[in-house]
């Protein structure tokens, strides 16, 4: 080990426990570190590390491709990224990993790369480096996952052998376990698999996760709002995403606590569609959706900027105070099940779009559709069609290119034959039926109107 700039060898003897493996590499980590801390010195006063690079485009594009792939490393890593290859995995798939759109998307909710939520990033949720094998291990799995468009091959399966076999050898040792970094890398781990359906194995790893929190507060360990966010949301997506048993809630944590502003009484108020029919709906329901319409009318406030921290924080718990709430109302009624979910859709696609847009939003269009198809012959439509055909664009809108998009397409088709929906073949008529409900111009218009012409075609 180094001391005062000096190593120290460390003696290592015994049998090979959890105790004498964390030794030796931390052993061997510092003589790296020490190592390449000469180096590094060698090369400055060389003036080695610096090249003549020439540029093949315009200077304006070489800089923004450079921000593209350096913006979510930085964000990601905090400047912790080695270039020397001293981490865990292979820093250059790491790097390919981050590149990757999809994959992008993978460590929400536990931590984002996204600027807009920066909040939420790496280093804020973990006060770390990426000096951790069991998180690092976790983060890869969840980077490849995403890479494979979902599916589990030798790559991720590497990664997540790995990333176990490191949460067991900490789980070992309380004092080891009790940090943000071990229940980060569990909730990871619990996110793939709710992904893959296996309600077994997250149910396994939240229950872990709670009985880590559980010793950091027996400990008194401060935790930072970061990782009890991530708590917070990867329990409920698992929840919708694997139906396994939810233990938090929007009031578990204080760092979540929201309510609603009374400077501002007329956003929290029940839209028109539904202020129509509210004998349909229940007290809570009604609630909830007094509180998406505040937060659709903060959408479409010409000061909302996403690059604010404390505005998308105060958002984050504004919607993590719906969903929880969504999630926990009884549903006695098709008409309250199907506001419900096209409710859930909207409360995501309003601000925090890259918060579990690739998943949660498609999760629960498919369930809307599978109860509208259900229902396609229900007298309640024909007595509530504007109704309806806000639940088939919401549903439809947000749905992945595929069956469940094309389901929706067919749905509002038929309706167009049989001269039910024939208000609705002018795109400023539609809007305007849509607007008596929860609807956003800036976040929905887009989505809706690609809808809405591929029907009309």
């Amino acid at each position: 080990m180094v001391s005062s700039g000096k190593f120290q060898f460390v003696s290592v003897q015994g049998p090979d426990g959890p105790k004498d493996r964390i030794q030796r590499r931390q052993a061997r980590s510092h003589a790296v570190k020490r190592a390449l801390e000469i180096k590094r010195k060698r090369e400055r006063k060389s003036r080695e590390n610096f090249r003549v690079s020439v540029l093949r485009t315009s200077p304006e594009k070489e800089v923004n491709e450079c921000k593209a792939l350096v913006g979510p490393l930085v964000s990601l890593s905090a400047g912790t990224l080695d270039p020397f290859e001293t981490l865990a995995v292979d820093s250059s798939r790491l790097q390919s990993l981050l590149g990757d759109y999809k994959a992008r998307q993978a460590p929400e909710p536990v931590f984002s790369i996204a600027e807009e939520l920066a909040f939420q990033n790496f280093r804020s949720v973990f006060r770390a480096s990426f000096d951790d094998p069991a998180l690092l291990n976790a983060v890869m799995l969840s980077l490849a996952f995403a890479a494979t468009g979902g599916s589990i091959d030798r790559e991720c399966l590497r990664y997540q052998g790995q990333a176990i076999a490191y949460i067991r050898e900490k789980m070992s040792s309380l004092s080891e376990a009790a940090s943000e970094r071990t229940i980060g890398a569990i909730l990871l781990l619990a996110g793939v698999e709710a992904r893959l359906g296996m309600t077994s194995h997250v149910q396994l790893h939240m229950a872990a996760v709670q009985q880590v929190l559980t010793l950091c507060q027996e400990k008194s360990i401060y935790l930072t709002p970061g990782i009890k966010r991530a708590i917070f949301w990867q329990d409920l997506n698992c929840s919708i995403l694997a139906g396994s048993r939810r233990r938090y809630d929007h009031t578990t944590f204080a760092e979540l606590r929201w309510t609603r502003d009374p400077f501002v009484p007329n956003f929290f108020r029940l839209p028109p569609g539904f202020q129509a029919r509210s004998d349909l709906l229940t007290e809570g329901l009604i609630e909830v959706l007094q509180d998406l319409h505040a937060l659709q009318c903060i959408r479409q406030a010409t000061h909302y900027m996403k690059g604010d921290a404390m505005l998308m924080m105060q958002i984050n718990n504004h919607t993590a105070s719906i969903q929880s709430r969504l999630m926990s109302l009884p549903r006695s009624s098709l008409v309250q099940e199907c506001c419900h979910l096209a409710a859930y859709i909207c409360s995501v696609m309003l601000c925090c779009t890259v918060w579990c847009a690739l998943v949660i939003p498609s999760h629960i269009s498919s369930q809307l559709l599978r109860n509208l198809q259900q229902s396609n012959n229900d007298s309640i439509w024909s007595e509530h069609p504007d109704l309806l055909h806000w639940l088939l664009y919401i549903g439809g809108a947000f749905a992945p290119v595929g069956t469940i998009r094309s389901g929706y397409i067919t749905l509002l088709r038929s309706r167009h034959a049989s001269g039910l929906g024939e208000w609705y073949r002018s795109w400023p008529a539609l809007r305007v039926t849509l607007r008596r409900f929860i609807y956003s111009d800036k976040a929905f218009d887009t989505p809706v109107k690609s809808l809405w012409e591929e029907i009309s075609v």
